[in-house]
């Protein structure tokens, strides 16, 4: 038997990452997996990618306060959508990672299967991107 966040090879329902940032539009997010949801079964693996902390900031805190900071910072990031996926029906993991964004959700992707990695629109247009960087684009 497999843990609930290990990929199961024999599966046959279609994996979908949806990397959480803020800023992105979580109601264009949330429609979209529910439209996917509706065609048929899918598994939603939302992810928050937090940034690793290192020096200044270990030199004030120990390993499991940063890791506390992390996880509450995660909670925040994926809650909209959550809220969001839970009013449509649709049914999701959270996950958590630390590192660069770019490198934790290819390496997410690869290793839960994930065929289609889901990154809702900008809120507010294309500036928003243009200004924060774009992670797709990475």
């Amino acid at each position: 038997m497999s843990s609930p966040l290990q990929p199961e090879a024999a599966d046959a329902v279609p994996n979908i990452l949806v990397p959480v940032q803020p800023g992105r539009d979580v109601r264009w997010c949330a429609q979209f997996l529910a439209g996917l949801h509706r065609d048929g079964r899918i598994r939603v693996h939302l992810l928050s990618v937090q940034p690793p902390y290192d020096g200044v900031v270990r030199m004030f805190f120990n390993r499991e306060s940063v890791a506390a900071f992390q996880a509450a910072d995660a909670r925040r990031e994926l809650q909209p959508l959550r809220d969001a996926l839970d009013a449509l029906g649709v049914p999701y993991n959270t996950h958590m990672a630390v590192g660069r964004a770019a490198d934790e959700i290819a390496g997410f992707a690869r290793e839960y299967r994930c065929p289609r990695i889901v990154f809702g629109p900008w809120r507010g247009g294309v500036l928003p991107g243009m200004v924060f960087g774009s992670l797709p684009r990475q």
